[in-house]
């Protein structure tokens, strides 16, 4: 396994005589049923190799004490880009390793003091506002974390500094080294943290309108989608001798033909489908559950992976082919687009699932649908979500577009 990700004879036999040698062939099994990429597995093995040699320890001793001191360590020696939100990817390595350890039970799991030595109080008590009053799911929190920790280290732990002034030079200096879409997300991040901080009387009522708008043209772009045929090369790419290509393919068919997100996906469970009335419930971002038609396909794709799933305790659908077995993330679901992608040869920028979702939202405006009837497969509670697919029919919108009134019509 290690050999399939390093070819250098010396890099393979420091790594296999390293402190966490005989680990690492599990390691990198673990870190692809989680679905990390090939580079990404080289950088993390890197990484830990790092952390042990560095920590010269036995197994039992690399916890999550070890971990903090050891992004203590890399803080001494000016290596982290934010002392108080370790993101160096040697620590970030070391944590993926840790975790690893704590899954197969090498080492005991961490308790909630240890893990929030790590970072400053003001974002847990952020986040616990947040899940207690706004019901915010965790993957929208760690949408939010790196920026909310970037601030806390520009102006500090305490909200003195929180000034509108303060405020807008920050989300405006890190505008200018995003993407539209990023800079739209650090904004919506700091909104955030300035309203927990209102309501619970650390700032003045009314900072947070203080912050600049990002601006972004409504319709300005066309959305990204696969033609039908190259969406069913990638659900044909496949492998339905395996247990893992019989998931992957229940999977794709979820996203491809109902439009589902990875997180619909992710979080499906046994009660959420009615195979009496062919139907499927799905939660969605606002978690409001609605109730879909499961197509004939979709349900016999599904019906193939229970069958060879492995009998665990376990409330949802789709989970692990490997040790430890538990439901799949959202990332993973993403991942499976991505690799099937891949597989089957399709040359694209833009990968994952959600393209899926805009490829089915296409088919189904080829196929004669109306725009309130995708949106409410697609679960879009405004039509204004959906009228950005009425642009992707450009043949049509070529006969009915006026010639420019100063160039003669050829």
């Amino acid at each position: 396994m290690l050999s399939h990700y390093y070819k250098d004879l010396q890099t393979l036999e420091r790594y296999r005589t390293g402190p966490v040698g005989e680990y690492l062939n599990e390691f990198i099994t673990w870190l692809e049923e989680l679905g990390f990429r090939y580079r990404s597995i080289r950088r993390i093995v890197r990484g830990a190799s790092a952390f042990a040699r560095w920590a010269q320890q036995p197994i039992e001793a690399l916890n999550t004490e070890a971990l903090h001191a050891f992004g203590k360590h890399l803080e001494t020696d000016s290596y982290l880009q934010y002392p108080n939100g370790p993101y160096n990817h040697h620590y970030v390595s070391a944590r993926h390793f840790i975790h690893f350890l704590e899954a197969t039970g090498r080492v005991s799991l961490s308790t909630p003091a240890e893990v929030a030595a790590d970072e400053p109080a003001l974002w847990y008590a952020f986040c616990d506002w947040m899940r207690t009053q706004r019901g915010t799911m965790e993957v929208t929190l760690r949408n939010y974390r790196l920026t909310i920790l970037a601030l806390i280290q520009t102006l500090g732990n305490e909200t003195t500094p929180f000034n509108a002034k303060a405020l807008r030079e920050f989300v405006l200096d890190r505008a200018q080294q995003q993407s539209i879409e990023s800079a739209k997300n650090t904004v919506t991040a700091v909104r955030m943290l300035v309203r927990f901080l209102i309501a619970t009387g650390r700032c003045k009522p009314g900072l947070d309108h203080a912050l600049p708008t990002i601006a972004r043209w409504r319709l300005a772009a066309l959305p990204k989608y696969l033609p039908a045929e190259e969406v069913e090369r990638i659900i044909a790419s496949c492998q339905l001798t395996t247990l893992i290509g019989v998931r992957d393919r229940a999977v794709l068919l979820l996203l491809a033909r109902l439009g589902l997100r990875a997180g619909d996906v992710a979080a499906l469970m046994f009660d959420h489908i009615d195979w009496h009335n062919a139907t499927v419930q799905v939660a969605g971002k606002n978690r409001r559950a609605e109730r879909l038609p499961l197509a004939q396909e979709v349900g016999d794709a599904m019906m193939d992976y229970l069958q060879q799933r492995p009998a665990l305790d376990d409330p949802h659908v789709f989970i692990t082919t490997r040790y430890p077995f538990k439901g799949l993330s959202f990332q993973t679901v993403s991942q499976i687009a991505t690799h099937a992608m891949h597989r089957a040869g399709v040359k694209t920028r833009i990968h994952g699932a959600h393209l899926l979702r805009h490829s089915a939202a296409s088919e189904m405006l080829r196929q004669g649908l109306s725009l309130p009837t995708i949106g409410a497969v697609l679960r879009h509670h405004s039509i204004e979500t959906t009228t950005t697919y009425a642009k992707i029919d450009t043949t049509l919108l070529g006969q009915v577009v006026r010639p420019w009134p100063e160039e003669v019509s050829c």
